[in-house]
């Protein structure tokens, strides 16, 4: 049988308080149920730009129509506009997450810092990192977290070591094709990794000419039977200007007898099929600016 995990990336404010219920009308309305992964801390999505010299950003920014994507107001955050704290203004909206009988899982504290400067950044400051975002989803929710999710899909010996004293039924941190457990310093983790098996919307729009629906049969073509098949996506985009798109897939999956759920119903069965240890390795992938962590 062909079954599918949608893991929903919550980023920034905008993603929380507008995102976050679109796609929470959204997925009633098809009668499925989502893992959503919320960033906490300060949004410094304009910090982004830094990125500009890193090979393919520029391209992904004119094929995806990013300013659209994420709107002005974002793109200036942590830079000309202050970078206000996800958790304190959007409380309500992340709750509803909840309330409305999805997952609910870690993402980030600071989701650009992370994703940008991961290997400049001490153990200190990483702890640091996970201390404040591990604190701030138990002041919103009442209980810690079960799962979490990296930034970027980008992680380290020293963020898997640190995630791995936080007692985690799972980890999403890299991209791949199974379940398996990392392996670093020789030494195999206890925390599964559930990778994201299939290629995001914002990685393929606009390559080739891919259109959103070319998108939707692509993605819709890669789920495989009796597999893993998470997929991804963003309150930002999914949620918002590329809401139709979205409808669309979630109709086409309906349509083709997709069983949909979330990492955590399906963690049982994967764990139960004794996944292998394995090395995080790094790899570039089509559509995407720079490195992903890569295993399974």
């Amino acid at each position: 049988m062909k079954t599918l995990a949608l893991r929903v990336d919550v980023d920034t404010l905008e993603g929380s308080l507008k995102g976050i219920p679109a796609l929470l009308r959204l997925l009633d309305r098809h009668g499925m149920q989502a893992s959503f992964f919320v960033s906490l801390g300060p949004d410094n999505s304009g910090k982004a730009l830094r990125r500009i010299f890193r090979p393919g950003f520029l391209a992904k920014m004119r094929r995806t129509s990013a300013t659209k994507l994420y709107g002005f107001k974002t793109m200036l955050y942590g830079t000309l506009l202050p970078a206000p704290i996800i958790h304190r203004k959007a409380a309500a909206a992340l709750r509803s997450i909840q309330a409305e009988g999805h997952e609910v899982g870690l993402h980030a504290w600071d989701h650009v810092q992370y994703h940008d400067l991961l290997d400049r950044k001490s153990e200190a400051w990483l702890k640091a990192w996970f201390d404040q975002a591990h604190e701030a989803f138990y002041e919103v929710f009442g209980h810690p977290a079960e799962g979490a999710v990296s930034p970027a899909w980008r992680c380290n010996d020293t963020t898997l070591t640190l995630q791995e004293g936080r007692g985690l039924a799972y980890a999403g941190d890299c991209r791949g094709t199974a379940p398996f457990y990392p392996v670093v310093g020789g030494r195999t983790l206890e925390t599964l990794q559930i990778p994201t098996t299939l290629p995001t919307l914002d990685e393929l729009l606009g390559l080739e000419g891919r259109g959103p629906a070319e998108v939707n049969r692509e993605v819709l073509g890669l789920i495989r039977e009796d597999a893993l098949n998470v997929y991804a996506l963003h309150t930002e985009v999914e949620g918002g200007a590329l809401a139709a798109a979205f409808d669309e897939l979630l109709a086409a999956v309906r349509t083709e007898g997709v069983r949909v759920r979330t990492h955590a119903d399906w963690l049982p069965e994967l764990k139960a099929q004794n996944p292998p240890a394995r090395p995080v390795s790094r790899r570039d992938i089509p559509g995407r600016a720079g490195w992903v962590s890569w295993g399974g």
